[in-house]
């Protein structure tokens, strides 16, 4: 196969918001004693699927990307095959948030990685332009809400006048345009936080 790329500039700056990402980067093994150059050792970890700095990344749509859990960050991962939920570019070198245990099922799950903080961070310029914010949502007592799946979030008017101000959310089956949920929501009637990208003209619905 012949080779064609070249080095002229071509890349331009964006409009889409760039944040702080929790890299949800698989299984840690802890690795003692790694021995340097000055003879000194050095405790070590290894990912299953590591990430860096350049590589394009998906939303992580895992029931535990909660938004406490998480701390209001979204969570990336590697995308695979048939993907629809690739969302940007990491642009700076990953930071380890904490160094993971010498016992490697500390940390085996996503769930326990971000319990304990067990992971790395990057930043991550989106390559949807918008505005992310942190809204409160309040379910419609079955449904979940997954990061990811735009049709589902719509603007709770019953929420936001009177005495309501920012931005609140309420469940609708398929209308839900303009807003991207990024964080996790279990079936459930009560209000939660939850982070938005707001992409776009959003769909305003009776709520409660």
């Amino acid at each position: 196969m012949a080779d064609y790329t070249n080095t002229i500039a071509g890349r331009y700056k964006g409009t889409g918001p760039v944040v702080e990402c929790i890299l949800n980067e698989g299984n840690p093994t802890y690795v003692s004693g790694g021995m340097m150059l000055d003879g000194k050792t050095l405790d070590t970890a290894t990912w299953a699927s590591p990430l860096a700095e350049g590589q394009v990344v998906a939303i992580e749509n895992d029931v535990a990307c909660l938004y406490a859990a998480t701390e209001g960050m979204p969570v990336v991962r590697r995308f695979a095959n048939a993907e629809t939920l690739v969302i940007g570019e990491i642009i700076t070198p990953p930071k380890l948030h904490r160094m993971p245990t010498s016992t490697d099922s500390d940390s085996n799950s996503i769930a326990k990685r971000l319990a304990l903080g067990i992971y790395r961070t990057a930043l991550v310029e989106f390559h949807i332009p918008g505005r992310i914010v942190a809204g409160t949502y309040t379910g419609d007592g079955s449904h979940t809400l997954v990061p990811g799946v735009a049709a589902t979030l719509g603007i709770n008017l019953a929420k936001s006048y009177g005495t309501y101000r920012g931005y609140n959310f309420y469940y609708t089956a398929t209308a839900g345009v303009g807003a991207i949920p990024l964080t996790y929501v279990a079936g459930s009637s009560d209000d939660y936080t939850v982070l938005v990208l707001l992409y776009g003209l959003a769909y305003g619905v009776t709520g409660a």
